[in-house]
């Protein structure tokens, strides 16, 4: 195997520094969930850089609620929030209520960047915490 092939092979394992992040966003919702066993992670995605260069997390996720039945959950980190953890539930429609309507909603559809959410879900999976 050639030497650059070797590399790219390399750097394709190491994760990038949004997803290091979003997983551990990630694993501290997944330790928050009333059946943590039950969580399952739809979506993380980043956004593109404001004006200052900074971009926002956006969360989907399901969990098992008291009833059994999933619930379904979105979480933003917003960068004009100064980055702290929104959670909410969904009980109607898809979307991040507040978040992606209006004119500096960061999860509006055209402000996702990518979808980084292959890449989060293995690296969070090894920072849970809780098991049940």
């Amino acid at each position: 195997m050639p030497v650059n092939a070797l590399l790219l092979a390399l750097f394709a394992l190491v994760p990038s520094p949004d997803a290091q992040h979003a997983a551990a966003t990630v694993a501290r919702i997944h330790d928050t969930m009333l059946d943590p066993a039950s969580f399952v992670l739809d979506g993380a995605f980043v956004t593109k850089p404001d004006k200052k260069g900074n971009v926002s997390y956006c969360y989907a996720y399901r969990s098992h609620n008291k009833m059994g039945g999933y619930s379904e959950g979105r979480a933003v980190e917003w960068s004009l929030d100064k980055g702290r953890l929104s959670t909410y539930s969904t009980p109607e429609g898809d979307g991040f209520p507040g978040y992606d309507i209006g004119w500096v909603a960061p999860c509006k559809q055209k402000n996702i960047d990518r979808d980084i959410t292959a890449e989060v879900a293995p690296l969070a999976a090894a920072l849970y915490r809780k098991e049940k």
